[in-house]
């Protein structure tokens, strides 16, 4: 707390005055500005007020989205509550985020008015234009530049809390690749084993389900935090009985909270894995009847080329060879791997009764070696006295942790906001797949693998409609081929089209990004708040809350295992419009209006067609805006009858595709920058961490005048740390390395990790005393990048900083 004190309920002096300011900046004036302040003051009864109660959901991007009831009064927010007609207790919850809208939704922060720009790029100078204005003079520039560059040189960029589904397609503008590479890091080692996750890891059960674990092993993330409206579910687990291990450089929230944490080196979670899994090999613990049925371990390989041997006969699919001759598409049957039986003899895997694990030999003149036995050679290289020389676990942790998590059932929760944004994450996931694979921890009650974050990811779901835009326009997006900071280095984008804050959240490395924007002949930012990546933005258009719309309802949507209704609980604040509307005036002046739906009751008529749950949109109404999915009752599991989604329907952990990377079976490999023995660190001793927290989503919030008051930007750092530096909390302090510097506010904080120092995903610069976190974090693409299944991942964790006093 600042010790300021406060002019109103809830708001600090200074925090008043920057919002002043901040309207000043903007070129808006206050008169017509409704505020949390007067929302709240003091008021006198009127017989004549107006209440009532809508219902909608809260943000998605932390994987809850929360179902909510809104009280309104005379026109304004005034009370926001769990929504009561959740099918149980546990799903009728918020989280302080939640409650702040009351304050959040008026902000000083929001984008009021259309705004042009008048200064230089980046400098924040703007005057207010009409949309009309902006609108014409934007959709004029973007039809000028396709003219000379084509279609693909206008990008958008959209986030998962706007609702833009038309955007790129009434543009047919390109789009950027695999998330740009956020949260994609672990997902990509782990999830081509199992085929599914869509390469985020979101191949686990649902949490509730630890319940039946004997272990739940949380590595690399922090979901306690992270997932902070369902954290409950790990208190659930361990009065279940099960014992609940985090593992984490630092003393997390997690950590604290959970029955041991296990302090591991930064970035050293892969040589954690390959060291228990060479222990469960060694000492015979694995699953002997998962590996020879359902996993790709039993599976030859030639020794010469490294690839997976194939039988001459392929199978058809007769029904999927009539359908792709019926669409004049080529049919390929699959040729199945094959193995050695129990006979003796090479056989394709679907005809095996029996297939071997242990296999190396000459088979009809050709040197064969099962998966299994190039694993358990390749493991040699990995005992657990060399992984705990990496990873600072004592090797007889290490080992008595294979043990248990081998007996199992266990769980292991991966994840977003840890080691998935260091370099070597997709290692951490292909080591984390080999593990449960050689275990069977994978496809039964209390057994699972990936990331458990977020209430509504890992939950039921139903199956939506969508409106379709008429093909007689031939409109279709543009490619999705590269990611932000591969478009940087390419002078294919003139214009961009961004629906939240893509330039300053997902891409590392800031002052490129800075110097790339200097060459884009246009910039719109679309927003509901004014954050960071609008400074350069040549239009700022305001957007609508999740609390606003124009009509009864905007959307539906999954939500912690509900089918949950967005009514519109205030008409649009300032001069905000909906996302619906800013598409529809866009394609209006492309000469598409019709190809979208009129209005959005047309638009979630469409929705609501192709549900596959039965209720209508009345009965969601009936119900307070939800519904509970068929399933409820019981925690969803994934891959009971273990059907994995591979080519060959197994638990595939070799990668042929990556043969030429040495990473076939998953190797160790240092980090970049962040690794102990990095003669860099002379200069720059701190590993800069990039993690979550309970007060944000990514870069929401960092405008919620209720939640600053209990944190704002700071820099923990051991006191160790510190004391070396003469360094104290409350000092500000200039962080820096080769690609820039930022100064903030700093606190000693024994719960760091010694060399670590940590600040909270998406600090920009508005929020600390200079510069933006990006100015800091690393942007370098590993070599085998291209070659993973999401691409190379952002590797924002992988940072080294030099600190002293500013």
């Amino acid at each position: 707390m600042s010790g300021e004190k406060t002019v109103n309920p809830g708001i600090t002096r200074r925090g008043f005055m920057k919002g002043a300011a901040a309207l000043g900046a903007l070129g808006v004036t206050a008169g017509g500005i409704a505020t949390a302040t007067s929302s709240l003051a003091p008021t006198n009864a009127q017989a004549e007020s107006e209440e009532h109660v809508a219902y909608t959901y809260h943000q998605s991007h932390c994987g809850n989205m929360c179902a909510l009831a809104c009280t309104v009064r005379d026109g304004r927010l005034v009370c926001i509550e769990p929504n009561s007609a959740m099918a149980e207790r546990r799903y009728k919850t918020m989280c302080l985020k939640g409650v702040s809208e009351v304050q959040h939704i008026y902000s000083d922060k929001r984008i009021q008015t259309p705004l042009k720009r008048v200064g230089e790029r980046g400098a924040g100078e703007f005057e207010a234009v009409s949309w009309e204005e902006a609108l014409d003079d934007i959709v004029s520039q973007i039809k000028d530049i396709q003219q000379s560059f084509g279609k693909d040189s206008v990008l958008v960029t959209t986030c998962a809390e706007c609702d833009v589904p038309f955007l790129a397609t009434i543009l047919e503008a390109r789009t950027c690749a695999n998330n740009n590479g956020i949260d994609i890091g672990t997902g990509n080692g782990l999830d081509p084993a199992t085929g599914m996750g869509w390469g985020f890891a979101m191949s686990a059960q649902e949490p509730r389900d630890w319940v039946n674990s004997r272990l739940v092993l949380n590595v690399g993330n922090n979901f306690c935090e992270s997932s902070l409206a369902n954290a409950r579910v790990m208190f659930d687990a361990k009065d279940a009985g099960a014992h609940v291990v985090t593992v984490d450089p630092h003393f997390s929230t997690t950590a604290c909270k959970s029955d041991e944490w296990i302090p591991i080196e930064v970035g050293t979670d892969a040589a954690l894995f390959l060291g228990m899994t060479t222990h469960i090999l060694d000492n015979n613990l694995g699953d002997q009847e998962f590996m020879a049925k359902h996993t790709s371990l039993p599976f030859l390989i030639d020794t010469k080329t490294g690839m997976l041997v194939r039988s001459e006969e392929g199978i058809v699919d007769e029904a999927a060879k009539a359908e792709a001759e019926a669409a004049g598409t080529e049919y390929m049957p699959f040729y199945p791997f094959l193995v050695i039986d129990e006979d003796g003899q090479k056989k394709p895997y679907t005809e095996a009764a029996n297939p071997q694990l242990t296999v190396e030999g000459t088979f009809d003149g050709q040197q064969l070696v099962s998966v299994y036995s190039k694993l358990c050679e390749s493991q040699k290289a990995y005992p657990t006295s060399w992984a705990a020389e990496v990873t600072g676990i004592s090797q007889e942790r290490i080992e008595a942790l294979a043990e248990e998590y081998a007996a199992g059932p266990s769980s292991l929760c991966v994840g977003w906001g840890g080691s998935d944004k260091l370099s070597n994450a997709d290692i951490t996931g292909h080591a984390a797949a080999v593990l449960v694979a050689v275990t069977g921890n994978i496809g039964k009650p209390g057994a699972g693998v990936g990331v458990y974050v977020g209430a509504q990811y890992a939950g039921y779901a139903a199956g939506f409609g969508e409106w379709a835009i008429p093909e007689k326009y031939g409109l279709m997006p543009g490619p999705a081929d590269l990611q932000m900071r591969e478009l940087r280095q390419t002078d294919i984008v003139h214009a961009i089209v961004a629906v939240g804050d893509l330039l300053a959240q997902k891409v590392g490395n800031m002052k490129l990004t800075e110097e790339w924007t200097k060459t884009i002949d246009l910039i719109v930012t679309a927003d509901v708040y004014f954050t960071e990546g609008a400074k350069w933005a040549d239009y700022v258009l305001p957007l609508t809350s999740r609390f606003e719309y124009d009509a009864e309802v905007g959307n539906v949507k999954n939500g912690y295992n509900h089918i949950c209704l967005q009514e519109k609980v205030l008409d649009p604040l300032f001069e905000a419009k909906t996302d619906l509307w800013f598409q529809r005036e866009l394609a209006k002046r492309l000469g598409y209006e019709d190809a979208l739906p009129e209005t959005a009751d047309e638009r979630v008529a469409a929705i609501m067609a192709g549900c596959t749950e039965n209720v209508t949109l009345e009965q969601l109404k009936e119900n307070q805006g939800v519904w509970p999915i068929t399933g409820i009752e019981n925690p969803r599991l994934v891959a009971t009858d273990y059907a994995f989604y591979t080519e060959s329907g197994n638990m595939e952990v070799y990668y042929q595709n990556l043969v030429d990377f040495n990473q076939a079976l998953p190797q160790w490999e240092e980090n970049i920058e962040a690794y102990p023995g990095n003669p860099e660190r002379e200069k720059y001793p701190l590993q800069l961490t990039n993690t979550r927290t309970r007060f944000r989503i990514h870069n929401q919030f960092n405008d919620s005048a209720w939640l600053a008051q209990y944190y704002t930007p700071t820099v923990h750092v051991n006191p160790v740390d510190l004391e070396a530096q003469g360094i104290k909390t409350g000092d500000t302090v200039r962080l820096f390395n080769d690609r820039g510097e930022i100064k903030v506010a700093v606190a000693a904080n024994e719960a760091i990790r010694p060399g670590s120092a940590r600040l909270y995903e998406a600090t920009t610069a508005d929020y600390t005393v200079a510069g933006n976190m990006q100015d800091l974090t690393n942007d370098t693409p590993i070599e085998r990048g291209a070659a993973l299944m999401m691409g190379p991942v952002a590797p924002f964790s992988d940072t080294i900083v030099g600190i002293e006093k500013a």
